[in-house]
């Protein structure tokens, strides 16, 4: 009996969590995280981003990562998953929801950023295997992209009307 009341409450609790974003910016900059600070790698600074709103873009190349770093730590402090759909960014926010589209044979997939990097010149997005995968990167190594920010905090945005 105990066993069903708590999966009722769970699922009462985390159906009752869901967000939407209808403000269509995300301002992080209140946010006393780790992750949110500029922060050095190989003598370069970088800057995490304080706002972003939905429908910013990017252009680059992207690139996957898989067993070398399975069952490691993220930047975000989460355990890597190779099979879960994350990435790694420079700049933006932890928990940024982005879809990254192959430019070069038009596939895309939906990632939530937990990572920081790729810190190699050029790139700007190292996607899960799992998402790589998909993006057909598994075969082509890196490929070039377009990041599109479609959510923040794990979900994607919804969209509204504007109203006069």
């Amino acid at each position: 009996m105990k066993k069903i009341l708590f999966i009722v409450i769970a699922v009462l609790f985390v159906g009752c969590s869901y967000k939407t974003y209808e403000t269509q910016t995300y301002n992080i900059s209140t946010s006393k995280s780790p992750t949110n600070k500029p922060y050095l790698i190989n003598g370069k600074f970088y800057y995490p981003l304080k706002k972003v709103h939905i429908g910013w873009t990017q252009k680059g190349i992207a690139s996957w990562y898989g067993p070398d770093f399975h069952g490691k730590f993220t930047s975000n402090g989460e355990v890597y998953n190779m099979y879960a759909y994350t990435a790694a960014h420079k700049t933006l926010p932890m928990n940024t929801i982005v879809k990254v589209t192959n430019l070069q044979n038009g596939l895309s997939a939906v990632v939530r950023v937990n990572d920081r990097g790729p810190f190699v010149k050029g790139r700007v997005i190292d996607c899960s295997y799992m998402a790589g995968k998909d993006l057909g990167l598994d075969k082509s190594g890196i490929a070039r992209v377009k990041l599109e920010v479609v959510g923040f905090a794990g979900q994607v945005a919804t969209k509204t009307k504007k109203t006069s």
